[in-house]
């Protein structure tokens, strides 16, 4: 297996498990009180993870680039929760995966041939 896909796969394990945290917490760990603020909330958290995800997994550098700069919104959002007595374990969970996500996308940036780095489909 190559590495870049290697490294594609791992940033699609990380991100994944970014949505599957934020479904569990917002869906089962603090519901809003309607099912459709529940589902409104929830897709305006991941909405930034959704849109980058398809280009990040094509190829050229663009959309490992745009997962860098997603990730910051959802490690900030991460040490917010952190700083917070009631979801600390969520917080932390959440800097992890953001953390892990931006630094794989980060090394599949440094690994790209120079040819490929100014090519994006």
């Amino acid at each position: 297996m190559n590495l870049q896909v290697a490294l594609r796969m791992t940033l699609l394990l990380w991100v994944g498990s970014l949505f599957a945290l934020l479904g569990m917490q917002r869906f089962f760990i603090e519901p809003l009180p309607t099912m459709l603020a529940t589902i409104a909330v929830f897709i305006a958290q991941v909405a930034p993870l959704l849109i980058v995800l398809p280009g990040a997994l094509r190829t050229g550098a663009r959309g490992p680039l745009w997962v860098c700069l997603v990730m910051l919104l959802y490690f900030v959002h991460g040490v917010w929760q952190w700083t917070s007595s009631g979801a600390r374990l969520i917080g932390i969970l959440e800097v992890i995966f953001a953390v892990g996500a931006f630094v794989t996308a980060w090394v599949l940036l440094k690994v790209m041939p120079k040819e490929e780095l100014g090519k994006d489909v």
